[in-house]
C-alpha cells in the first residue's frame, strides 16, 4: 500500500546556478535544487556536510517534518532506501 506524505523533496548544492541547471536537465530531475551559497542560513543548523574552507559538500540526507523538527540525518554514504522508508513511515 502506497502512503502519500504532505512533503516536498529540495536538494541542496553546492554550485552554483548554471551548472545546477545543467545537471537538473542531464538528470531529468522533478524537484528544485537551492544554491548552499546563495542562501546559507538554509543550511546552518544541518553543520556536518558542509565545508566552508573548501567550499564542498557531502552527500547528507535530511528528513524534517511539517513543524520543522529534524527526523533523519545522516552525512556522507548512501543511505539504503529501506532506511529512509522506516523514518518516512513514521511521519504523518
Amino acid at each position: 500500500m502506497e502512503k502519500t506524505l504532505n512533503a516536498k523533496v529540495l536538494g541542496i548544492s553546492t554550485n552554483h546556478g548554471a551548472s545546477q541547471k545543467v545537471f537538473t536537465q542531464q538528470l531529468k530531475l522533478d524537484y528544485p535544487l537551492l544554491s548552499a551559497f546563495a542562501a546559507p542560513e538554509v543550511i546552518r543548523d544541518y553543520t556536518g556536510w558542509l565545508d566552508e574552507d573548501k567550499r564542498l559538500g557531502n552527500r547528507a540526507y535530511v528528513i524534517i517534518d511539517k513543524q520543522g523538527i529534524v527526523r533523519f540525518k545522516k552525512v556522507g554514504a548512501m543511505v539504503p532506501v529501506e532506511g529512509l522508508e522506516q523514518v518516512l513511515a513514521g511521519l504523518d
